[in-house]
């Protein structure tokens, strides 16, 4: 039974003294048989109730954002203690299953106000996500009893939020805001600029901040930043959170009539559904007051008729492909550019190749923000006891990365299974997030006499600078993961 932290404790208190907020905790205590423990009854309530949700959100954002509770929580920072750069899906993953496996609540640094990561990027619903919604533990692709979007250790999961077929950010950002209140201490508006080694640990560069010791550091900053070399100005041309953002807004297709989208990857096509209207309904948006007439989509990469998208393009996404068909009269709103592009602000439009638009949307992959100490090239494969590779680890820094961040490739299992099939896959939770927990369960307690990556640690977990690829099975059945209630490799 998982015992509320007192950050939870907290959220329940001020959740059921705040009228009309507590409706959907006490309706759903009538079930509460069905629910492992009444923890997990309570915050599902709360998460199907809207105004109890919001309420929660605010409470958590206002608790992360103390000043003084932030002083407190960075003084009591030690050599003993595990930090983590970044508060998304991966860092709650990591947190969750370290604590569950019996050590200390590592710390958060995230350097946005808001804690939660990409899916956080907004406070209302924007996107969908890429993975049905199932309910049941963490398993593979075409596994019809497995949750591709489960978190382990998370006192709820994204099955308990909807049943939308195709959740949406908001869903996955509040049980990731849930699982860090209860197995992390977070710190927002925090940004590294770098990690040195300090004697047997490391020591951390915060902007604006006194420098803080830590027993190890754990990369967890996900995909990185937008790719946008430059060229977005934030008004007629947008990265994709800053049209997330927009698009969380009031009115937020006011006055765009002709849109152009840069990119082929799943980002633009949250943009294109944003676009046409079949993503997350915008706040206080109508067909009657606000529709774009046309969408031009720049990319050499996607299908451009509407037969070719039902044969080449995923389930997920096949709600775009009719768009691509003309009407009785030939017109149509969406169509393809089978080439690359790259548009130019002008005042008050976009340009390019000779067409003006309202908004170009970027979607052109994301890059690194560099971290002194921490540059990918630093870092090499990591391997545990049974010869999974499931991180990267710092050749002279007790770091790790994790996640899509380590860009870990495909092993030849993922291969034979098909898993490699859809590219995408690479950065799926479904993939990484067994790694990062089967991480988090392996590793010892910081070390002392941490003497590099040549170092064994327990069981036989050690960097393998000659990695074999294709040599990947389970996390090994002593690992303290395995033990946890619920989770399957």
């Amino acid at each position: 039974m998982i015992e509320p932290s007192a950050q939870i404790e907290s959220l329940l208190t001020a959740v059921a003294l705040k009228p009309g907020a507590a409706e959907g905790m006490r309706a759903m205590m009538q079930r509460e048989s069905d629910f492992p423990n009444p923890l997990e009854a309570k915050l599902t309530g709360i998460a199907l109730d809207p105004y109890g949700r919001c309420f929660a959100d605010q409470v958590l954002d206002a608790y992360w954002s103390d000043e003084p509770r932030k002083q407190n929580t960075l003084s009591s920072i030690g050599v003993e203690r595990e930090v983590i750069i970044g508060s998304g899906f991966h860092a709650a993953v990591y947190a969750a299953v370290r604590v569950l496996s019996g050590y200390p609540k590592p710390l958060v640094l995230e350097r946005d106000e808001r804690a939660g990561g990409t899916f956080a990027m907004t406070t209302r619903p924007t996107f969908h996500l890429n993975s049905r919604n199932r309910g049941g533990s963490a398993g593979l692709a075409g596994d019809q009893s497995a949750s591709l979007n489960y978190l382990p250790g998370a006192p709820i999961q994204a099955a308990n939020l909807s049943m939308l077929e195709y959740q949406t950010n908001t869903d996955m950002a509040f049980v990731i805001r849930l699982a860090l209140a209860q197995y992390a201490d977070v710190v927002t508006n925090a940004t590294v600029l770098s990690v040195s080694r300090s004697g047997t640990g490391a020591e951390i560069e915060v902007e604006g901040r006194d420098p803080l010791m830590a027993g190890r550091v754990i990369d967890a900053r996900g995909l990185g930043d937008p790719d946008e070399d430059g060229i977005a100005n934030g008004t007629t041309i947008l990265t994709f959170p800053q049209f997330m953002k927009r698009m969380a807004g009031m009115w937020p297709l006011r006055g765009m009539r002709r849109v152009a989208v840069v990119g082929g990857g799943d980002s633009a096509k949250c943009a294109v559904e944003a676009l046409l209207g079949i993503g997350p309904q915008p706040f206080m948006a109508a067909a009657a007051l606000d529709t774009v007439d046309r969408i031009d989509w720049y990319s050499d990469a996607l299908p451009t008729t509407c037969e070719a998208w039902q044969l080449g393009i995923r389930g997920r996404y096949q709600a775009i492909g009719r768009y691509l068909r003309p009407d009785r009269l030939g017109a149509r709103r969406l169509t393809v550019m089978d080439r690359r592009a790259r548009p130019i602000a002008l005042p008050g439009t976009g340009l390019i190749d000779g067409r003006t638009y309202d908004i170009v949307v970027l979607c052109t992959g994301n890059k690194e923000t560099p971290i002194e100490g921490l540059g990918f090239d630093a870092f090499d494969e990591f391997e545990i006891p049974d010869a999974n590779v499931v991180a990267t680890t710092h050749y002279n820094l007790p770091a790790f990365r994790i996640g899509p961040h380590a860009k870990l490739p495909f092993t030849r299992r993922e291969q034979e299974d098909g898993v490699a099939d859809i590219t995408a896959n690479a950065v799926s939770m479904f993939r990484t997030a067994p790694m990062t927990a089967a991480l988090a369960a392996t590793l010892p307690a910081p070390q002392r006499d941490w003497g590099g990556p040549c170092r064994l640690l327990r069981d036989g977990a050690h960097l393998n600078g000659a990695y074999q690829r294709g040599r990947t099975d389970s996390v090994p059945s002593s690992s303290p993961l395995i033990r946890q209630p619920g989770f399957v490799m």
